[in-house]
């Protein structure tokens, strides 16, 4: 009991002269307050000697306050690394929890403040995943949510900006990795179904032959005429028992495509009619599909990786564009380019992609009137490429899922609803965003919105 109340005592002592050190820097007494850190580790030096008992954690807190200390001045960065480095030493020997995660938000705060930021977000993800350590997506996020709050509670506007940042991209990943695997799923299905099908086919067809090498066999052999009737008969018993059986395998099908997620959804109204004789309109609505969502797939996956930018004249790369897009707009429909001579730093063909689908779901939807592709410089670094047209306009029911891949269950022979959510994507990558202009009552307007 004594010796526990010595090292409480000796505790709050060092406690007591890291504050006194802290009143001597406020009033500029710079000597002082060394003094009284070099005073604390010869006491805990005599603490040690007398007790026989390190002491790393009280020499871990002297450290701590020469490190501030040197902070505040002036052409100390080394004197502050070699502190930095004796904290690290006296954390790992004080093998302490509390220390540990006191050890990295000291070196996210050193970091930020000498401009090393990439470093200082390194600390604040290792302290998210040394609390996190052992934790379903449930407990990282409620780790994610209290160290938010504790962070907004402390005003340490530093944590919780970079807290937010690590929080956005392990969303992010969450879903990425959650989307991948529907798909995989989704794909594995499929094939899985095809090989059943194929399957199928091929003992129907094998059933088949051998009727009629029967039937060949029963015009050869009149005195074998009842064998090989009973023959034929069992087979055609087995090709009903067969088709009996692709029945129920395509019903199977149908019952485990109602739980895959929303993909499936899309696919289903196709393959049933696939299977009614409409073929070649919706096996090409699937294929345009699957290679649609593996487009979004990839874009999603990679869309922190932005494009390869250089700078272009807007006036030629849009008038190409518009020239492109002016043989799917509708006779009599009006094609007008209002764009200046000016230098954008952009990505050509990513741009053209998205301008030249925007341009020609106007022309679906554009009869008569105009459609018009404009761009207005907002600032130095910033600008607006806005497609316009005079057509039907879109629903306001329709408009909330614009962008939301798989929100409704699409006629793929008419589209498959991911052109715009695709378009979005790849605006993320130009570090830009797409959207739908909410006031424009006479038509349809979609901004696309640039920022170098």
């Amino acid at each position: 009991m004594t010796l526990q109340a010595e090292n409480v005592n000796l505790r709050k002592s060092v406690e007591d002269g890291i504050k006194t050190s802290i009143q001597h820097t406020e009033n500029r007494e710079w000597k002082e307050a060394f003094a009284t850190c070099r005073a604390l580790d010869g006491m805990i030096n005599m603490e040690e000697q007398k007790t026989k008992k390190a002491a790393p954690e009280l020499h871990y807190l002297v450290s701590k306050e020469r490190l501030r200390m040197y902070m505040r001045l002036l052409n100390k960065q080394k004197e502050c690394q070699e502190q930095l480095k004796k904290m690290e030493d006296w954390a790992e020997k004080a093998q302490s929890d509390e220390v540990s995660e006191d050890l990295l938000m000291t070196k996210a705060g050193y970091y930020q403040k000498f401009g090393m930021n990439d470093k200082s977000l390194q600390c604040y993800k290792e302290l998210v995943q040394h609390r996190s350590k052992g934790k379903d997506e449930q407990g990282v996020d409620k780790c994610f949510q209290d160290m938010l709050a504790q962070a907004k509670e402390n005003k340490n506007t530093s944590l919780s900006r970079a807290l937010e940042r690590l929080y956005t991209n392990w969303q992010d990943s969450i879903k990425a990795v959650k989307a991948a695997q529907e798909l995989k799923a989704l794909q594995d299905d499929y094939a899985a179904s095809q090989n059943i099908l194929a399957e199928k086919k091929s003992e129907i067809s094998a059933q088949k032959g051998t009727i009629i090498f029967l039937c060949i066999l029963v015009i050869a052999l009149a005195g074998g005429l009842l064998f090989f009737i009973g023959i034929m008969l069992k087979n055609i018993r087995q090709i009903k028992t067969l088709k009996k059986s692709l029945s129920i395998a395509n019903e199977n099908n149908e019952s485990k495509s109602r739980f895959i997620n929303k993909i499936g959804e899309q696919m289903t109204p196709s393959l049933d009619a696939i299977e009614a004789g409409q073929v070649k309109p919706h096996v090409k609505g699937l294929k345009e599909l699957m290679a649609h969502i593996q487009t979004y797939m990839e874009l999603e996956s990679n869309r922190e990786s932005h494009y390869e930018m250089k700078d272009l004249n807007i006036n030629a790369l849009c008038d190409n564009i518009l020239n492109k897009a002016k043989e799917t707009f509708q006779p009599g429909v009006e094609a007008v380019l209002n764009v200046p001579r000016v230098n954008v730093r952009t990505n050509a063909e990513a741009l053209e992609n998205v301008l030249l689908y925007l341009l020609g779901n106007a022309a679906l939807h554009t009869e008569s009137g105009k459609i018009t592709l404009e761009f207005k410089k907002r600032s130095a670094h910033s600008g607006q490429f806005i497609v316009t047209d005079t057509g039907t306009g879109i629903p306001e029911e329709k408009r909330a899922n614009l962008f939301k891949p798989f929100a409704e269950v699409q006629d793929l022979t008419k589209g498959d609803g991911l052109g715009l959510p695709t378009c979005s994507l790849i605006a993320y990558k130009l570090n830009g965003t797409l959207r739908l202009d909410e006031e424009y009552k006479k038509g349809t307007r979609f901004v696309l919105e640039l920022r170098s």
